[in-house]
């Protein structure tokens, strides 16, 4: 039996609330609570911290909180302590349903025990422009058939859990070259993108929807705020009736080119259920439920959307139980099993490129795009013996990935060339990746390995590799 709600309480549970541990505004989110929100997502927090704060949340909401998070490469992601398992782009090096079901387990058996039940991944989007500067390894590779299989797989592996998978950013954010957190870009055509989503729509509890426009649908409106892309495309072309969020509402894509409450109540129109991150939670629900008052937004819609959002609380436990265990943050989050999963993808995913291995003896340059440094990979190097100053192989460890807001991908051509002419007199170059496969494009090399991203377990998994220790079974999902 659904429980009764005034007018304001239905557009308010359409509306999902931020909260970042590293810049906390307890009263924002407490008062956004209070106004009846439907949801949370989180950003950052600790395994110390996050069951307690969701917890404490949960007590003050008069509905349950369908509470969310970017766990796409494990909680790890997000929560200090907890499992970061390796990304997308190494599940689809290895192929394996079996590893990419396996993360998903593993990804929600520690979301649920932290109170976050929907997990917002998998990624189902393409990397087929190398210059796409927020896609690279978060996607599984380039082949339809290959994101689809996996990204149905890892879903199956949420949702055996009793956690929710979100398939994300329908129609495909892959073939663009511009980051929607800075602006918003333009597809002539979702054209092969669209299939992942077609594929796995069955797996799925939820859609999020990009910001992009889409010229052969809709060349007027976000796809995030056009009925043609949400009502059309997705609900009645593809049949697809799960729930359907959009992307981050606070992101530069919308907020350059609209209103902040006038986008949310055109998402809303546009048939979107849950209204993931405006920029103020409070201003939402005041601008949905003056819409609803003058007829903007028609009734039976909003009662639609939010008969699908407590189906989706319903189906992730929080009908019986909204409150997270503590001690089974204790027992789950980061423990030995996760550990060992993300290193067995790990050691699947390692993929040669080219060259001869192993390598006993080498100089050892750490080149990064700004990031963190693969500090890991050369300990386990230090203490098999390899590095060495006197070797005549040069290894170059390249640590690159995608970051919101960046706008950009690679390591600068500078930091390259002094990187390289540290290991002048060498007479043979060897270069691992970590991350975006793409630098090896820019770094002539005899040998090369490609890691696809810069986790403990990828590190620890290319040095072992190199040394001979393991084999390189991965197959490049993408073209170089």
């Amino acid at each position: 039996m659904k429980p009764r709600m005034s007018a304001r309480e239905k557009v308010a549970q359409m509306v999902c609330a931020d909260f970042r541990f590293e810049l906390p505004d307890y009263e924002r989110i407490t008062d956004a609570v209070k106004a009846g929100v439907g949801g949370v997502c989180l950003f950052g927090g600790s395994i110390f911290d996050i069951a307690s704060f969701v917890n404490g949340l949960q007590n003050l909401a008069k509905f349950p909180l369908l509470v969310a998070s970017d766990y796409e490469n494990g909680a790890g992601q997000q929560v200090g302590g907890a499992t970061v398992l390796p990304s997308n782009m190494a599940v689809g090096a290895t192929g394996s349903e079996e590893l990419a079901e396996l993360k998903g387990r593993v990804t929600a058996r520690e979301a649920k025990a932290l109170g976050v039940p929907w997990v917002l991944a998998p990624v189902l989007d393409l990397q087929v422009r190398a210059e796409n500067p927020i896609v690279n390894t978060r996607a599984f590779g380039a082949d339809p058939a290959l994101v689809a299989r996996l990204g149905r797989a890892f879903a199956r592996g949420v949702r055996s859990e009793g956690a929710l998978a979100c398939g994300k950013h329908f129609p495909g954010h892959g073939d663009v070259s511009t980051d929607s957190h800075l602006e918003l870009p333009v597809l002539d055509d979702p054209g092969p993108g669209l299939a992942p989503f077609r594929e796995a729509a069955e797996e799925l509890d939820s859609i999020m929807v990009a910001h992009l426009v889409v010229k052969s649908i809709d060349g007027e409106r976000p796809a995030t705020l056009s009925a043609k892309v949400v009502d059309g495309l997705l609900r009645d072309d593809l049949g697809y009736g799960g729930l359907v969020a959009t992307d981050a509402l606070m992101m530069g894509a919308i907020t350059r080119t609209i209103d902040a409450a006038e986008a949310v109540v055109r998402a809303a129109e546009a048939g979107n259920d849950v209204l993931l991150y405006p920029a103020d939670p409070l201003e939402a629900v005041d601008a949905l439920e003056k819409a609803l008052q003058t007829g903007r937004l028609n009734e039976g819609r909003i009662d639609r959307a939010v008969a699908r959002i407590l189906d989706a609380k319903k189906r992730c436990g929080l009908n019986e139980s909204r409150i997270a265990d503590p001690g089974a943050v204790e027992r789950i989050v980061g423990c030995d099993d996760h550990q060992k999963a993300a290193a067995r993808i790990a050691e699947a995913s390692v993929t040669k490129l080219r060259g001869g291995f192993p390598v006993r003896k080498a100089r050892l340059e750490l080149v990064t795009d700004g990031g963190i440094e693969p500090k890991v990979f050369r300990d386990e190097l230090d203490r098999r013996g390899v590095i060495s100053k006197d070797s005549d192989v040069g290894l170059i460890a390249l640590s690159s990935r995608v970051r919101a807001f960046q706008g950009h991908v690679g390591i600068d051509p500078k930091t390259l060339a002094n990187a390289r002419a540290k290991l002048t007199g060498t007479k043979r170059i060897v270069a691992v990746s970590f991350g975006n496969p793409y630098v090896h494009r820019e770094v002539a090399s005899d040998a090369a390995i490609c890691l696809y991203d810069d986790s403990e377990a990828s590190q620890r998994a290319a040095a072992r590799a190199l040394v001979g220790e393991i084999p390189m079974p991965g197959r490049l999902p993408v073209s170089l």
